[in-house]
């Protein structure tokens, strides 16, 4: 317990020391006994956005010279990252500039694994946000909102990940975006999902994007190990790099547990 509290008061310290800014108040206090990792491994060969940026790494100098050092190249958009609000709306907030206050917030996490197989393009409904508060309580404000897909469990498959059909339209599952405005309405801080897009593959619009970002609410696209999370009591830190004018970047999300 005493490593974690130092763990998790180092990570919070280490958030607020990468965004070069002046501590702020957290909304909550801070205390667990477990951490759980729901980042996606940066590898080369994983799946990224048709027509991004794909990662890869090149080793500029080895051992042999007394140390390693490796070059990276890679989208904004490439892993588990963070998209903000003026990834689609100008004038919003970019990375850098996502109050930290909002980035170490309780998490709440709503499983649809069930509805999604047999069908790879459910959204998420106002109607099952409705349901899940039924079972455990109204989302609380400043929340990071996550949706488990169970889509996490293809990233080491990239075809199978993206699955684009023979028309190249991509078939996964995302928020309805009539859910968007209960979620507006529950004042979160931002939602999270472990696919390529909060909204469904097949989207044309964004209009879940459109509808979050417009209100400075931030994303988290390509999240991992959410079998992990729990329905509620987590404390996540979202660790997204502070970017100057980034409209998103990668990020190691942490979850705490009490």
């Amino acid at each position: 317990m005493k490593k974690l509290c130092l763990f998790v008061a180092f990570s919070a310290c280490a958030v607020l020391a990468s965004a070069n800014l002046q501590a702020e108040q957290l909304k909550q206090p801070l205390a667990a006994t477990q951490a759980i990792d729901l980042t996606q491994k940066m590898h080369e060969g994983m799946p990224f956005w048709p027509g991004g940026v794909p990662f890869t790494m090149h080793r500029l100098v080895d051992y042999d010279q007394g140390y390693q050092l490796h070059k990276f190249e890679v989208g904004e958009n490439t892993g588990t990252h963070v998209d903000a609000p003026s990834h689609f709306i100008k004038g919003k907030q970019s990375i850098d500039q996502i109050p930290l206050s909002n980035l170490i917030v309780p998490a709440v996490m709503i499983d649809i694994q069930d509805k999604v197989t047999g069908n790879p393009d459910y959204e998420l409904t106002p109607s099952d946000i409705e349901a899940w508060e039924a079972a455990n309580g109204k989302i609380p404000a400043n929340a990071l909102v996550v949706l488990n897909t169970g889509w996490h469990k293809r990233f080491s498959d990239s075809e199978r990940y993206i699955n684009m059909d023979d028309s190249k339209v991509m078939h996964f599952p995302g928020y309805h975006p009539d859910s968007a405005k209960l979620l507006l309405e529950r004042d979160v801080a931002g939602v999270g999902i472990d696919t390529l897009s909060l909204d469904f593959g097949g989207s044309k619009t964004f209009a879940f994007h459109v509808a979050m970002l417009k209100a400075n609410k931030y994303q988290i696209e390509n999240m991992g190990n959410l079998d992990a999370l729990p329905a509620t009591g987590a404390t996540v830190v979202v660790g997204v790099l502070p970017v100057q004018g980034g409209s998103q970047a990668q990020a190691r999300i942490i979850a705490l547990l009490p």
